[in-house]
């Protein structure tokens, strides 16, 4: 009986991992995809407009937008942050909020 109820906890546990595998349990966080209309210029820098949604830090959102490493510092980037918010800090961020992030070229 012990063997049966074995089996049956170890099969639940190979499936159960070959579903996260495949096809995972994780929100999948989208970033919307940047059209003009979406861009606007402050100064010499372009933003754009982006919704929080949870589990998102602005370094995971301007790492999207850039599709890979930043080209600036990091400093740079929060003080960009910053600076088109108002003095929102990325501490600060709340879930739902929309921000402006720049873009970096």
């Amino acid at each position: 009986m012990k063997s049966i109820a074995a089996l049956i906890v170890g099969i639940i546990v190979i499936y159960s991992m070959y579903h996260d595998l495949t096809v995972g349990t994780l929100p999948n966080n989208e970033i919307h995809s940047i059209s003009t209309s979406d861009e606007m210029i402050k100064g010499n820098n372009t933003y754009t407009l982006i919704e929080i949604k949870q589990g998102d830090t602005v370094l995971s959102v301007l790492e999207q937008l850039t599709q890979g490493s930043l080209p600036v510092s990091i400093e740079q980037a929060v003080d960009d942050f910053t600076d088109f918010n108002n003095g929102v800090k990325p501490e600060q961020i709340q879930t739902g909020e929309t921000y402006k992030f720049p873009l970096y070229r």
